[in-house]
């Protein structure tokens, strides 16, 4: 990556000489053009995901940011990166039907990632909170976060951390591992890019939540995620996310 830096700031870098005529000496002056592009390469060698690149990145580039193939780290997990990686693959599903590419909101996210949190929180899973009435459905939590006019739609789902094979007996050798055998190799983590896809094919094996990826009245998406361990289920490691959709026109702070 250190390479493809170098190659990168070569090419932008142009190098101007003139002569001081008064002094007689070589100066040279150096342009940075497109610096900005360096500072996002060089944030994305370092795997952090930042807002400001989604400005930058879309549906048909993204897969070659190699940090989205990265094993999930369970405590150190980067949230805005996975977020990041369901909202391009949905804005893929939507290419694949024909449809406009969805607009990044900030305020939808923070929606969405309210709805997550609160959902481990209070040990809930459903569309409507009952336990904070402030934050019953998703137009009032879209008000919360800023949102003057939410015509909000909403996805939510749950799924492990792990690359787990429904249906399959495991085997639970310490709190928080799984095998699929006695004395087998513990199952594998997803990378933020496997996780996302087992989000999306979710959805869209769902009628009701593919209505709201493929619809033509969605302009703007924002997701949120929330991790935690299940202790129903050997400490699981388990993911909860949810999809905020704003249709017919943009938000309004």
């Amino acid at each position: 990556m250190l390479e493809q830096l170098l190659k990168l700031c070569n090419k932008i870098i142009v190098v101007f000489h003139y002569i001081n005529t008064n002094r007689f000496q070589m100066k040279k002056i150096v342009l940075l053009i497109l610096f900005s592009q360096v500072v996002v390469t060089f944030n994305h060698a370092q795997g952090k995901w930042e807002k400001n690149f989604y400005s930058s990145v879309n549906s048909k580039n993204f897969h070659q940011f190699k940090i989205f193939n990265d094993t999930i780290d369970f405590n150190n997990i980067d949230f805005p990166r996975l977020q990041a990686a369901i909202f391009y693959l949905t804005n893929e599903e939507r290419i694949k039907n024909k449809l406009p590419e969805l607009n990044y909101s900030d305020l939808l996210e923070k929606t969405a990632l309210m709805h997550s949190e609160d959902m481990v929180k209070y040990e809930f899973f459903g569309h409507e909170n009952t336990i904070d009435k402030n934050k019953k459905d998703q137009n009032m939590r879209a008000r919360i976060t800023g949102i003057q006019n939410p015509y909000v739609a909403e996805n939510i789902a749950e799924t492990f951390g792990i690359q787990y094979k429904a249906n399959t007996r495991v085997f639970t050798p310490a709190i928080g591992q799984f095998s699929y055998s006695q004395d087998g190799n513990l199952i594998p983590p997803h990378t933020y890019l496997s996780l996302a896809e087992v989000f999306l094919n979710m959805w869209m094996n769902s009628p009701e939540h593919k209505k709201n990826i493929l619809s033509r009245n969605a302009i703007q998406l924002g997701c949120g995620i929330a991790f935690y361990y299940n202790e129903k289920f050997n400490s699981i490691p388990t993911f909860i996310a949810t999809q905020n959709f704003q249709w017919y026109e943009p938000v309004n702070k």
